[in-house]
């Protein structure tokens, strides 16, 4: 998959891993070979990756655990391969949206995890998952920001000391700062759900490109002079119609009617971040001038689906409305991790080790984007071959997932390591042995 991926001009992650200020050269191909695991799937129980050939499952997976658990592989170290990536995906004035976005991650039936903090509810244990995407055409590319909140505090892959938590407001400032500085001259867009609709981080976001959706419509703004709440403003707000969606369920496939509309509004009270929790004063700020976007999905008989969307673009509504929608892929990556790499069954006992796996994660999951992109007619084969065996019905209207590719890369790259291993006249005689106890599976 490298191989390909480098004709094709992508970053090669073992050349990058190899290059990396990781402190010697063990180390970097331990690295390395981690990362085409990773890729490969992860074991049946998930104790550890899948070993490559010639080497035991258990001393591969002890080597595992002595590489997260080492002292001199830094966090820094670790992601600096993806950073070079993105780097070279995304050029100089090329447009990309970065999606950022906050994920709970569930161990609480991990006994000896020694660090997790209490999440979603009073009775879920685990840590915060925090990542900023980079998005470029619509496809994901890579997370530029990987954060692991535990009892300690925040361990990034933008620094190697755990920062102490503030906030996810904070958080989100500080990711938003952190990609600016490693694609500059970029032209990028900054997108956040409703979670992170904040004045302060709207005043933060103002020299930047960004949509936001709105959550507090009962915020005071003033419009042409006039103080009134966003949601009573909205009242009068005339859509129109712009044209026809079709949104794929769970069992049906349903179309409904966009109708669009915008007006601007200025914000001018302080922000309240901090106000209740911390006791902290209201932060006054400059007056700032706000783009509001309203979409609605319509449909007879049914309440209207509705986005307030916040934003400073220039671009046409209904373009700023699919520009929010790329939010969605950041979603599908916190799903891709759970369910693909299985990042809530990982036995590490703390979160320093999961957080430098999880580094590691990032990098075989923009492998399977990059494969994802494909564009020649034989990789594109190969793609849909690989997603047959993942799962794929084969309809051309049925997209494609990254979760998908990766079991039917599991699947043949372990067919591949049979054949490496064993003979035909030997596959053939084990099935012989194996009939009387899986004959209905192997006749299948």
């Amino acid at each position: 998959m490298q191989e390909a991926a480098q004709r094709r001009g992508m970053p090669n992650f073992q050349t990058l891993l190899e290059s990396s200020p990781l402190p010697d050269l063990r180390l970097r191909r331990r690295a390395a070979e981690l990362v085409q695991s990773m890729v490969r799937g992860q074991s049946s129980n998930s104790l550890g990756c899948l070993s490559p050939r010639g080497r035991t499952q258990e001393s591969f997976t002890r080597g595992a655990y002595r590489f997260f658990d080492n002292d001199d592989v830094t966090r820094t170290a670790l992601h600096m391969p993806m950073q070079e990536s993105l780097r070279e995906l995304i050029s100089p004035s090329e447009s990309a949206s970065v999606a950022h976005d906050l994920s709970v991650l569930n161990y609480s039936g991990h006994n000896r995890k020694e660090d997790l903090i209490p999440v979603g509810n009073d009775r879920t244990w685990g840590y915060e998952l925090f990542q900023s995407l980079i998005i470029k055409s619509g496809v994901p590319v890579g997370a530029a920001v990987t954060e692991l909140r535990n009892a300690q505090g925040i361990l990034s892959s933008e620094q190697d000391k755990a920062i102490p938590f503030i906030d996810h407001l904070e958080q989100a400032e500080r990711a938003v700062d952190s990609v600016e500085k490693l694609l500059p001259e970029r032209l990028l867009t900054h997108l956040f759900d409703r979670e992170f609709d904040d004045v302060k981080l709207l005043r933060h976001l103002a020299a930047r490109r960004y949509v936001i959706r709105c959550r507090m419509l009962s915020r005071i703004v003033a419009v042409h002079g006039e103080r009134q709440s966003i949601g009573k403003h909205l009242e009068s707000l005339k859509l129109q119609h712009s044209g026809e969606v079709t949104r794929r369920l769970a069992q049906s496939t349903q179309t409904y009617s966009m109708w669009i509309g915008e007006t601007e509004v200025t914000l001018t009270k302080p922000s309240l971040r901090g106000v209740q929790k911390r006791r902290q004063k209201p932060q006054p700020g400059a007056p700032l001038r706000v783009r509001v976007v309203v979409s609605e999905l319509r449909q007879p008989g049914e309440k209207p689906l509705r986005w307030v969307l916040l934003t400073n673009l220039a671009e046409s509504a209904l373009s700023v409305v699919e520009r929010y929608l790329e939010r969605w892929k950041i979603e599908r990556l916190f799903f891709f991790e759970k369910i693909g790499f299985r990042l809530e069954c990982w036995h590490q006992e703390n979160a320093e080790r999961i957080a430098k796996r999880l580094l590691l994660v990032q990098m075989a999951a923009s492998s399977v984007y990059q494969l994802s992109q494909a564009t020649d007619d034989k990789s594109i084969q190969v793609m849909h071959a690989l997603a047959k065996l993942g799962g794929w019905c084969g309809r051309k209207q049925t997209p494609i997932g990254p979760t998908m590719l990766m079991r039917g890369a599991l699947l043949f790259l372990g067919a591949m390591q049979l054949i490496q291993l064993h003979t035909k006249k030997d596959l053939f005689a084990m099935a012989r042995t194996l009939e009387p106890y899986l004959g209905q599976i192997l006749r299948r």
